[in-house]
């Protein structure tokens, strides 16, 4: 497939919400105007005369697109929640990585004022305030993302799915990857728990969420190369 013919596709849609119905409009576009570039190519043209014979055939698609489009009225509606979700969404990532930095001060503030008595303590406190930070931006994120206003959920659907940019993945192994990573999270946590409590080496046991975060990237990375292979 040309690359023109896909970044051509891409920019109509670009300002288009990304509905399960206007993805199916713009596959059926892409499709259509793939099909007409392979054919010229097969009859010799260049590439350039292929791409331009065959967008000039696709004729005026403003209509199609204003079909799909939401009402004028729905569209500040949709930004409004967008900036509230983004808005929302800073926050709570915000709350959960102040948590884990009072985790890692409590945990070491003891060693680092030569008060070990106090080590467990400390890390027992910051446990307790990572926990209480959490729950807020969780509660955050699940009220966000479930107080989606009717009217324009179907606006907001499809462009949800793309959280975790697995580009043209198939949706079961989008799935599988956040199931993963829930997990792979999970596991991390309590890992790190174990092993600061353990040790005592809070200064330094923070270390295993950037391990955490290159194994999640890793397994993305594959994931994307497996899927462009299919």
């Amino acid at each position: 497939m040309s690359t023109k013919v896909r970044n051509y596709v891409e920019v109509l849609f670009s300002d288009i919400p990304r509905t399960k119905k206007s993805q199916e409009l713009k596959e059926e576009i892409l499709a259509n105007v793939t099909e007409r570039f392979n054919a010229y190519i097969a009859q010799g043209k260049t590439e350039n005369q292929a791409y331009s014979l065959a967008v000039s055939e696709m004729g005026d698609i403003d209509e199609m697109l204003q079909s799909i489009a939401p009402d004028r009225e729905l569209k500040p509606k949709i930004d409004a929640y967008r900036v509230k979700r983004a808005k929302n969404t800073a926050i709570a990532v915000s709350l959960y990585i102040i948590g884990v930095a009072f985790l890692i001060l409590f945990g070491g503030l003891p060693t680092m004022l030569d008060m070990d008595i106090l080590e467990d303590t400390g890390g027992i406190i910051g446990l307790i305030v990572l926990l209480v930070f959490s729950a807020i931006a969780t509660a955050m994120l699940v009220y966000t993302y479930l107080a989606v206003p009717q009217d324009i959920e179907p606006y907001l659907r499809e462009r949800q799915k793309d959280d975790y940019d697995l580009g043209r993945v198939s949706e079961q192994k989008r799935m599988l990857f956040k199931s993963v990573s829930s997990l792979l999270w999970l596991a991390i946590t309590i890992i790190y728990l174990l092993v600061s409590f353990t040790t005592g080496a809070w200064h330094i046991s923070w270390i295993i969420f950037l391990i955490g975060s290159f194994v999640q990237q890793s397994i993305r990375t594959f994931m994307m190369i497996d899927s462009d292979k299919e």
